[in-house]
C-alpha cells in the first residue's frame, strides 16, 4: 500500500529532477547565446539571438513555475490525517488513486499510479469535502471514494 509520505517525498523528488533539467537546459541556452559569433549573413544572426533570448524566457517562466510548486508541496504535511477530501489528502477512488497537492499529473511509485492534481481542480472540487463511501458524478460516471487519508 502507498504511504502519503512516500508519495509526498516521490511528488518533491519529481519537482527537484524537473527543476534540474530546467536549470541545465537554461545554461546551454546562455551558453549557445554566448557563444554564437557574428556571421556574415546579420539578419540570421540577430534572429537566431532572439530566438534563443525567446527559449530563455520561456525556460526561467517554467523554472519560476517549478519553484512555486515546490513551495505548494513544502506547505503540506504529509502525515496530518485526513477525513474528508481536502488539501494534502490522499484519496482512492473507484477511478484510481489522487493526492491532493500540486497539479503534476500522474507518477509512478512502486508500480502504482497515483494522480497528482491541485485542490482547485475540477475532480477535486466536485470531491471536496466528501468522506469515504460517498460518490461523485464526474463526466457521466459515478467516482467512487474508497478511502481519504
Amino acid at each position: 500500500m502507498l504511504s502519503k509520505r512516500d508519495i509526498h517525498l516521490s511528488v518533491q523528488q519529481n519537482l527537484n529532477d524537473r527543476l534540474e533539467q530546467l536549470n541545465a537546459a537554461l545554461n546551454d541556452a546562455l551558453d549557445a547565446t554566448a557563444n554564437e559569433t557574428k556571421s556574415t549573413a546579420g539578419d540570421k544572426h540577430e534572429t537566431g539571438r532572439a530566438m534563443a533570448q525567446l527559449e530563455q524566457e520561456k525556460l526561467g517562466s517554467q523554472i519560476s513555475e517549478v519553484h512555486k510548486l515546490k513551495e505548494m508541496i513544502a506547505r503540506i504535511a504529509p502525515d496530518t490525517s485526513c477525513n474528508t477530501v481536502c488539501s494534502g489528502s490522499l484519496v482512492v477512488t473507484s477511478n484510481g488513486t489522487f493526492y491532493i497537492s500540486v497539479g503534476i499529473g500522474a507518477i509512478m511509485i512502486n508500480g502504482n499510479s497515483v494522480f497528482c492534481m491541485t485542490p482547485v481542480a475540477p475532480l477535486c472540487n466536485a470531491m471536496m469535502g466528501m468522506k469515504a463511501g460517498e460518490s461523485v458524478n464526474w463526466q457521466g460516471k459515478e467516482v467512487r471514494i474508497i478511502s481519504v487519508s
